[in-house]
């Protein structure tokens, strides 16, 4: 029993050791939340513009969330990396070779690095993806 007594003192120790007096964890992490009036949309692109939420879409993996002004049309492109995104609201139009896709809120998509397509919000409503790139955000024109 007093084994277990130990185990139990040390468990303990090592939890309070670990957090600090904030409630944060000695690493430093803390929980991050932004209310989306809080936000800070940036210009990418004519009619494109992005709240990079965590990481540096310059510099590697990063997560934002991006809106295109209705009407908003990216032609043929490539990017370096792949990319994930999640409709929020409008309609998401995209286009890998294969027709037109008009994809709604709740909508997935995953661009992958090396295939061509163009994205664009409808001509109707604005449009707001979650976006998750896993590295570097760049676009590449191709005809």
């Amino acid at each position: 029993m007093r084994v277990m007594q130990r185990i139990l003192v040390f468990a303990a120790a090592v939890v309070l050791i670990m957090v600090a007096p904030d409630g944060s964890s000695k690493s430093g992490a803390k929980d991050r939340v932004v209310p989306i009036e809080k936000m800070q949309f940036k210009a990418a692109n004519p009619g494109v513009t992005r709240a990079v939420l965590w990481g540096d879409p310059t510099k590697g993996p990063y997560g934002a969330i991006t809106r295109f002004t209705k009407g908003t049309k990216v032609d043929w492109h490539t990017h370096s990396h792949d990319i994930k995104a999640v409709v929020i609201s409008g309609t998401f139009l995209y286009d890998n070779g294969s027709g037109e896709q008009r994809l709604g809120p709740g909508s997935f998509v995953q661009e992958r690095s090396t295939i061509k397509h163009t994205t664009a919000a409808s001509a109707d409503s604005d449009l707001m993806f979650f976006e998750e790139g896993a590295g570097p955000f760049d676009i590449k024109m191709v005809k």
